[in-house]
């Protein structure tokens, strides 16, 4: 590992060394209820088990194995503060016993003294993947769990005898679209009681939005359902598997809208091999139409929204990439390409049909959270292959307008009204 590896380690662990982080965590009630759940309603697999515990924190979930009858939990946390806590916690449970908590990295341990049975662990970050604590993880199946395989020829079988909690994690991605945001961060500064404060706005952090957003959004902002774009099997994932992701979608638009960028959340589920079906474990969902959580949402804004029409196709490549400068990071890549015209309906085709063929696409730029998630958000500027040739005969369709138009053309008749809905429907009386 290089030094600047080390440096950003060393920050990631001094991060989670705050009781306050741990605090956070704790009140997030669907998180702690999914693994109390997860591990209480499957006692059969902790009884006289041994569990390891990656990234075990406060020790709450090696708490928990050790009341579903587990016979010895190594409870395995880098942050000495938050052990020094956590022994306290465990020792006031009357578990001391059978907890027994060291303070390393999982990757720094030789071996344990019995053989681990099961791994949990809380490991997810925004967008499933931020933080990187899964490799952790996977180093402790691949060199400590009993029934672990290190090849590529695992067969079902020996799939099925491990287990880890969560055991499968999915992704997801929608459009999504949110004028206020936008609008507040573009106009609060000019007009702040009738005074223009605009140089503050360099110093406020994200206030053009090329960061991701990490907010909880309402189902209703969500313009289509959401697509999933990477699915991931604990029993098997490799960490190479990890360093680079890539995915396309197709969100097929029921109804003219706007897209202010894309949402991203995650399901974990806690599948056992006594599950027949994953889907009927417990889980933990990040979802906007489930109680709050602390991950919240990930947003990616786009620098401009796009106004698609019904029944276009907005087609999006995203790409997961870690950061080569800091492995605890991804660049999270969005780009759109040309949008596919799909008309099903004469009224729809006659309403764009004199419309620029040339749709107006947002540049890139480079977006990041505070947790150091850095992404860019691309849009390509193409023409619709279906009336690329209308285009030549219509002039002033052709000339960029600006967003809201006042002028006769149809298209920016037809944004103009989709902006007044939108802001009538978000007005608060």
């Amino acid at each position: 590992m290089n030094s600047k590896n080390i440096s950003n380690d060393q920050r990631y662990f001094e991060s989670y060394d705050q009781v306050q982080v741990h605090e956070l965590m704790l009140r997030d009630r669907p998180r702690v209820s999914a693994y109390h759940d997860a591990i209480m309603n499957n006692k059969h697999l902790f009884e006289n088990k041994v569990v390891l515990d990656v990234g075990s924190g406060t020790g709450i979930l090696s708490m928990f194995a050790a009341k579903a009858g587990a016979k010895l939990v190594y409870a395995v946390d880098a942050c000495p503060t938050i052990c020094n806590l956590a022994a306290q916690i465990i020792k006031c449970n009357d578990l001391q016993d059978r907890v027994q908590i060291i303070n390393k990295r999982v990757e720094e341990i030789d071996k344990f003294d019995e053989k681990i049975d099961i791994i949990i662990s809380e490991w997810m970050g925004f967008y499933l993947f931020h933080e990187s604590m899964l490799e952790s993880v996977i180093y402790a199946r691949d060199h400590f769990l009993r029934s672990s395989v290190q090849n590529d020829d695992n067969t079902s079988e020996q799939n099925e005898s491990i287990v880890i909690f969560p055991s499968h994690a999915y992704l997801y991605c929608a459009p999504f679209m949110d004028q206020n945001i936008r609008i507040e961060l573009n106009t609060m500064w000019n007009d702040y009681f009738n005074l223009n404060l605009s140089p503050i706005r360099q110093h406020i952090k994200n206030s053009d939005l090329s960061e991701c957003v990490i907010e909880t959004i309402e189902p209703s902002q969500l313009v289509h359902d959401a697509q999933l774009i990477q699915s991931i099997d604990l029993r098997t994932v490799r960490i190479d598997e990890l360093h680079s992701m890539r995915s396309f979608c197709e969100f097929t638009i029921d109804n003219t809208c706007i897209i202010s960028g894309f949402c991203f959340w995650f399901d974990c589920y806690f599948s056992t091999n006594d599950n027949s079906s994953i889907l009927r474990s417990t889980r933990l969902t990040t979802n906007p139409s489930s109680p709050k959580t602390h991950w919240k949402q990930t947003l990616v804004f786009l620098p401009e929204d796009i106004y698609p029409l019904k029944n276009d196709i907005v087609p999006v490549n995203i790409k997961l990439k870690q950061s080569a400068t800091n492995r605890r990071q991804y660049d999270l890549t969005i780009s759109i390409k040309k949008i596919k015209e799909n008309l099903n309906n004469n009224d729809e085709k006659i309403l764009v049909e004199n419309l620029n063929n040339k749709r107006q696409r947002s540049r890139s730029s480079t977006m990041s959270t505070d947790k150091h998630i850095t992404s860019e958000s691309q849009t390509m500027d193409e023409t619709s292959d279906s009336s690329s040739s209308e285009s030549d005969n219509d002039s002033s369709a052709s000339e960029e307008h600006p967003i809201p138009c006042s002028c006769d053309r149809e298209r920016c008749k037809l944004i103009k009204i989709i902006i007044e809905k939108y802001d009538e429907e978000n007005t608060i009386e």
